[in-house]
Order: C-alpha cells, then structure tokens, then sequence
C-alpha cells in the first residue's frame, strides 16, 4: 500500500486512518500471521500506530479476523439450503442442534432461512427454493475507493458488452498434502481467526509447535483465505443475501466484486449466491437496487432474489 506516510498519532486524520487500515487489511489478507512490525515496514508506520489502528479496527469491526473456508473436493463437500417455511423460528432451533450444520442465517425475504451443512439434509427439499453442493467461495479483494465511485463503475459497466459465461464446478480429489491429521484438530480453533494465539491451542491439544505449523499449513492449502472488511464499520452497512441466475456469471461477480466493502460469491446449482453489502444512506441503495434491476431489463439476468439476514449461528468448538 503507497502513500501511507508515517505520522503521529495524535495528527492522523480521517482519511490517513481509512488508508491505514486498508494498508493493514491487505497485509493480513496476503500473509495472516505476520508480526506487527513487519506490518508496520509494509504500511510505512511504526508498530504501535499499526497495531493500534488495527485493534481499533477490529473493535469498531472496521474488518474482523483473517480466517478460512474450505474448498469444496470430491470427498468433502458442504451443502446450502434456502428454506421457505411458516415454522422457520422453530426451525432455526431445531437445526441448531444438528450436528452436521456449520452456518444457519434466519432471514427476511425470499427466503426464511439458509441452512450450510457437511451432510445433505432429509426432510426439508419440498421447503427448499434452492439446493446443493456449493462450489469453492469467491472473495474478491475490496477495492479503495468511495461507495459513490462504485456505483459509477458498476453503471459503465452495466453499459459495456458482455459475453455470456458459465462457469462449471467441479470437486476434484483432494491432494495428499503432509499435517492433515494436525489440521483437522486445529480447524475449529483457527476457523474464524488466524490469528489466535496458538501456545493455548498446543497445550489444550497436546501437540508440539511443528505439529501445528504442519497443521496450519494443510489448512490452507486446502482452504480460501478472506479477511471482512468494511472502512466505515459493520454497522453502518445494510447487509443481503442475493441470488442471481444467469447466463452471464462472469459479468455479475465482477458487478457485485467493485462494491467497497466484504462480498461473498458461491454457486449452488445454477444460481450464484452473493453475501454484500450496502452503505447505509438512501441515496447509495436506491442507485445499487436501480443498478440491480437494470441487470434484469437488459436481459444479463433471469432472475434475481434479495433477502436480508436477521440472525446468524455457528457452532461452537
């Protein structure tokens, strides 16, 4: 990251701090577990103003914790349902407690609730608007820029042509990478957090310090690394779910991928699913739902759904 000069803390502003924290957000996107003062040479400051504004930023929720999600291989596959029922409170209960569920969203829309699972479900299919095997996430890398430059960006290029592009998922045979034994036993610790101080890890499992490193490393190879980010903090973003089938995919991630903030693109079945997010304010989401219904009047979409989580779980550890 260019141009981050190094300054007093006293003396940031506004605009020094969001360019800091993008700074900090890319270093630990690329390499999750670097000292603090190795971050701070790449961002230019010293290694208490980076670490200070990277612990303000997490507890504003500026960004959260590098983490990883796994890759979809022939042998281990997750599962998304979206669920319409009347019962979905209930639901939601009941699917807390089922041992194969690794993500439950209640929601608001379209749909009432999305169940992620490591097993397929029984019992829900004739409930489920949409069903399957997802394929590997997408994240793309958040751009720095304004809310209202995206928009801009995201209007020339509803303006260009646009090839049709369907991409085909695959599950592939996982490759035989050394540690997995070690990397299966971390996997809930680090999940949500690469980060985490490891030497609790290591005492609470009984492993030695190569063990884990032979066990992180496993993790990701065979994971997808992504880091949240949202400059003006979670809260101030007005967060979907949306659900888009069309015959031009590569246009709608790459649509979706110029938003300045944390997106989220998996496939299941023919539809892409999208997580984004929207800067609060009326005149930013009255232009992206405008922008969003063009993608229909110009036919680069046949369908198009919108549903917004109320409520998430994860298991525990």
């Amino acid at each position: 990251m260019k141009n981050v000069l190094v300054k007093e803390m006293s003396i940031f502003k506004r605009e020094d701090i969001r360019r800091l924290q993008y700074c900090i957000y890319r270093t630990f996107l690329r390499e999750p577990r670097l000292y603090y003062h190795e971050g701070a040479k790449r961002c230019h400051v010293v290694r208490n103003t980076f670490t200070q504004y990277w612990e303000e930023g997490l507890e504003n929720e500026v960004f959260f914790p590098p983490q990883i999600r796994l890759k979809m291989y022939e042998n281990r596959k997750e599962y998304i349902y979206l669920i319409q029922n009347d019962s979905a409170h209930e639901l939601y209960q009941y699917y807390r407690e089922r041992q194969n569920v690794v993500y439950l969203v209640f929601t608001s829309g379209k749909f009432d609730l999305l169940i992620q699972t490591t097993k397929p479900l029984e019992g829900v299919l004739d409930t489920a608007l949409l069903h399957g095997c997802r394929s590997n996430y997408f994240y793309p890398e958040t751009p720095f820029y304004s809310f209202e430059t995206a928009l801009d960006k995201m209007e020339a290029l509803l303006n260009c042509p646009h090839n049709p592009s369907k991409s085909i998922v695959t599950f592939p045979e996982e490759p035989e990478i050394e540690g997995s034994y070690y990397g299966w036993r971390i996997f809930p610790y680090v999940k949500y957090n690469l980060r985490v101080t490891y030497t609790s890890i290591i005492k609470e499992l009984g492993i030695s310090y190569p063990s884990f490193h032979k066990g992180f490393n496993y993790l990701l190879s065979i994971s997808t690394v992504l880091l949240p980010y949202y400059p003006f903090g979670f809260q101030q973003y007005a967060h979907h779910f949306f659900v888009v089938w069309t015959r031009y995919e590569d246009m709608v991630r790459k649509f979706f991928s110029l938003l300045p903030c944390h997106v989220s693109i998996t496939k299941v079945n023919d539809a892409l699913l999208i997580y984004a997010s929207i800067k609060e304010g009326g005149r930013f989401k009255v232009r992206f739902f405008n922008l969003c219904y063009q993608i229909l009047e110009l036919g680069l979409a046949e369908r198009f759904w919108t549903t917004i989580p109320i409520h998430h779980w994860t298991p525990d550890i």
